[in-house]
């Protein structure tokens, strides 16, 4: 039994819908995860954690999405080549919008980090200076404490009483 020819022309016509609509949704996509990233360094910058959570949260699910949905793509590279150029491009400079948001969202998250771990050492040091005992010599013949060393000093931990 022949094949009719209109069937065999709207397979590849419907094949080249879909990644056109998977593209334009990949385009959106991405264009939603870099308003969103923009909007978390705003988010962090002015220090607002609570909206932070909430955002990050949608910030992870949309990167879960975007990256499956790459993954469909990736694995049809000759449907891409038949994608119209114009949508091509669209997704070109989506793609490269992301990558400059993604710097500068990566960068200032990394500054935060560094702001807590130093804010962390620092109320550590106040921590340790006020509840450890101080090192030092005493001189076991008149009870007198120094903070150098002298031959005639035993070291101690803390600072004795007669």
């Amino acid at each position: 039994m022949p094949l009719n020819k209109s069937v065999l022309l709207k397979a590849p016509v419907k094949a080249l819908n879909s990644t056109t609509k998977l593209v334009n949704g990949l385009i959106a996509m991405i264009n939603e995860l870099a308003q969103i990233m923009e909007n978390e360094i705003v988010l962090i910058e002015g220090r607002r954690m609570k909206e932070h959570a909430e955002l990050l949260k949608t910030k992870q699910r949309l990167t879960l999405d975007y990256r499956s949905t790459l993954k469909t793509v990736a694995l049809q590279p000759q449907l891409l080549k038949e994608v119209p150029e114009d949508i091509r491009a669209a997704a070109r400079g989506a793609a490269a919008k992301l990558s400059v948001v993604s710097e500068r969202n990566a960068k200032v998250l990394r500054a935060a980090i560094v702001a807590v771990e130093k804010l962390a050492k620092t109320i550590v040091g106040i921590v340790k200076d006020e509840v450890l005992p101080k090192g030092g010599y005493i001189n076991p013949n008149n009870r007198r404490m120094t903070m150098s060393y002298s031959p005639i000093c035993k070291p101690v931990t803390g600072i004795r009483t007669a």
